[in-house]
């Protein structure tokens, strides 16, 4: 087992060596919406690249000031008064030294109750309407790592939610520990370690994005249709056409709801507005034809080529 080490500043070449708990949900709960496991994979074998943007700054520099309000407002929310310490430390796995955690702050409670992990995340409130009232799974997942490798059995999470004005609310929720959750989810992350990370062996693309960085350049060859490609090629064809009719389906009937509407902006049921039919302000667009007409070296002076893409093309069916 590693002993815990005093993390200050961010050492990216120590995250090399250890998964994350924010990185878990990619790995064991199937969440794949900003990375998927081969940018796990990629940031692992050939490190990660320093990046840092203004509302990371905010995040980190408002900790403290969270932590104060929790524990000025964990009374309201939760009937227990505790004193938050800040925590700089990445903790390891008891069993697993490539499994690790490092937590925003510590709740100590004064009741003498066993110690609750804290958990800070801000918000905007746009985001946070499309959480269903759950927390998403990335945080719920991160939250489980680090009750199980602390040992803790209780985590707040602090949210800051933002507005269109400013701060918009402040919520304190509790979190108990799933045991059997977080076990699966621990499985899925040492059986990546052990068949990717250790071997070197990048797992299979799931993502667009993926395919892009795996094969980027077709090699001008012929490859010979198996009956399942033939099969997926198919079943693609059937679905392009039904997506291709329901397309058509939607637009017929948007020109029959807005020829019903009219000249109206409004549309309600009794007091609750269903939909707006309203003007939008005047797009602006650059008449790139006629500039580079009429500008034609200044307009070549500013090309600039991009990188080459690859598209798939699905022919006639045979």
């Amino acid at each position: 087992m590693r002993d815990p080490i005093q993390q200050k500043e961010l050492d990216l070449s120590l995250r090399q060596t250890y998964l994350g708990t924010s990185e878990w949900a990619v790995i064991g709960s199937d969440y794949n919406r900003y990375k998927s496991p081969l940018d796990i994979w990629n940031e692992k074998i050939f490190g990660y690249k320093a990046f840092d943007s203004l509302l990371m700054r905010h995040g980190r520099d408002i900790e403290p000031m969270v932590a104060k309000w929790v524990e000025e407002d964990l009374p309201t929310f939760h009937n227990k008064e505790g004193v938050v310490s800040l925590d700089e430390y990445v903790r390891f796995h008891k069993d697993y030294d490539f499994l690790a955690t490092n937590l925003d702050g510590v709740v100590h409670h004064k009741d003498g109750s066993p110690d609750s992990i804290l958990e800070i995340k801000t918000a905007s409130q746009v985001a946070k309407d499309t959480w269903g009232g759950k927390l998403p799974i990335q945080y719920y997942t991160q939250i489980q790592g680090q009750m199980h490798i602390t040992g803790m059995r209780t985590a707040y999470v602090a949210l800051l939610t933002y507005g269109y004005a400013g701060i918009d609310s402040f919520d304190i929720y509790k979190y108990e520990y799933k045991q059997q959750y977080i076990e699966n989810v621990i499985n899925k992350c040492v059986a990546f370690w052990n068949n990717y990370i250790l071997t070197n062996i990048p797992p299979e693309p799931i993502t667009e994005s993926d395919i892009k960085i795996t094969y980027p350049e077709a090699n001008g060859e012929v490859l010979l249709a198996d009956n399942n490609l033939i099969e997926q090629f198919e079943t693609l064809r059937q679905l392009k056409q039904t997506k291709k009719e329901l397309d058509h389906s939607i637009k017929d009937l948007e020109i029959q709801i807005k020829n019903n509407i009219g000249h109206y902006e409004t549309v309600n049921d009794g007091d609750n507005t269903i939909a707006t039919y309203s003007n939008s302000k005047p797009r602006v667009t650059f008449d790139r034809k006629t500039f580079q007409t009429e500008n034609p070296k200044v307009y070549n002076d500013y090309l600039v080529e991009g990188n080459s893409y690859r598209t798939l093309r699905i022919k006639k069916e045979r």
